[in-house]
């Protein structure tokens, strides 16, 4: 554009430059991401107002070498402070578990959090791809070894770790970090123990027992939140077995009867007949005893449980709103910060070390070589 009188000239830009950088298609793209949104249904939106917008193309390259780096140095700042709030506070309970991409012996990725229970805290977590380890299953110990690791080299004093019945970390644990105490997640021992009963009543002639679900899982929760040591809490959940026959007696003097009144009427259940299917095979499972073992070392970081309705209970969380604050700082680290000096960040952000491709393997001389021996086979 050139003034009618003088010589001035001006190029018309619909939105400035940060770098050389369109700041409206920056400030697009760490929108999406930042809020957890997707690329392309913003890019279907904006095209059902007929409004232009950037490409995907686009969006994928500010994400790998701007919104990326952006997100992991303030994950780190955040860290940092949380680590020195836990060794601040002494010796921490440290509270792990691993989420998958796939259920079964099928996942590709895992990714283990490990939190402070006491501070409600996320401290560390490591993403494991199963072709690091050999195959899915090892996966959660090696999530958890890493996670612990690292939190014990920034100088946390860990005293205790509750997780899941994985074999893997209890050998780990075992064997490597004696000094720690291992307890086992009560919702994942009383999530397990529900299944097992479930599939129990759906086979012919075991319909009876799907009578006891919710009591059941009620009596394990019980046993686990008010015993005072993990003899007692073997002792009160052992009394189910008697309990679902109609026996209230039990032959352990730390719980030598039930506590509850007798049930009359409507209260009185459909009892199990002894030595009928479901009754054997009901106490078998209730009573497995590695399962038995195990309750001794349960751990408990609530008191009690609220009643819900008719006498029952549950385990409700207690729910914030989120804030969205974290957003805020992002957008103005972005600007700020990697921006002013992206080449800076990005080093950081690509030193993280990432694992071979699951693909890779058959890109190799040697694998292609006996794929094309197996195929010759047939061909």
């Amino acid at each position: 554009m050139q003034c009618g009188r003088c010589e001035y000239r001006n190029k018309w830009s619909s939105q400035p430059m940060v770098r050389n950088t369109p700041a409206g298609n920056l400030q697009l793209c760490a929108a999406v991401l930042f809020a957890g949104s997707s690329f392309r249904k913003i890019y279907q939106f904006l095209n059902a107002f007929s409004v232009q917008s950037l490409s995907e193309q686009c969006y994928h390259k500010h994400q790998a070498k701007l919104l990326f780096p952006t997100i992991h140095c303030h994950w780190k700042t955040e860290q940092e402070a949380l680590i020195k709030e836990s060794i601040a506070g002494g010796p921490v309970t440290l509270g792990g578990d691993m989420r998958a991409d796939s259920p079964g012996h099928s996942a590709k990725y895992g990714s283990y959090s490990m939190m402070d229970v006491k501070r409600n805290k996320i401290l560390d977590f490591q993403l494991v791809q199963s072709n690091e380890v050999g195959n899915s299953v090892r996966m959660e110990k090696e999530g958890f070894r890493r996670c612990l690791s690292f939190l014990e080299q920034r100088g946390l004093d860990v005293q205790a770790v509750v997780t899941d019945r994985h074999t893997g970390v209890q050998k780990f644990l075992r064997d490597e970090r004696p000094h720690i105490t291992h307890y086992f997640d009560p919702w994942h021992m009383g999530k397990g123990i529900g299944k097992k009963r479930e599939l129990l009543s759906k086979q012919r002639g075991l319909q009876d027992v799907g009578l006891w679900t919710k009591s059941v899982v009620n009596h394990f929760y019980w046993s686990a939140t008010t015993a005072t040591s993990g003899e007692e809490a073997v002792a009160k959940w052992s009394a189910v077995a008697n309990h679902i026959q109609n026996v209230h007696t039990h032959d352990n003097a730390l719980f030598p009867h039930c506590l509850h009144e007798p049930l009359v009427g409507e209260r009185a259940r459909h009892w199990l007949k002894p030595s009928t299917a479901a009754c054997e095979r009901l106490t078998t499972i209730l009573l497995a005893p590695r399962f038995m073992k195990d309750i001794a070392s349960l751990y408990c970081c609530w008191s009690a449980y609220p009643k819900y309705k008719r006498g029952e209970y549950t385990v409700r969380p207690i729910k914030t709103k989120p804030t969205l604050a974290y957003v805020d700082k992002l957008m103005t680290l972005l600007f700020d910060c990697v921006v002013e000096d992206p080449l800076l960040y990005q080093t950081t952000f690509e030193s993280i070390p990432v694992p071979e491709s699951l693909c890779a393997q058959f890109h190799r001389p040697e694998k292609q070589e006996a794929a094309s021996r197996h195929r010759s086979r047939f061909f």
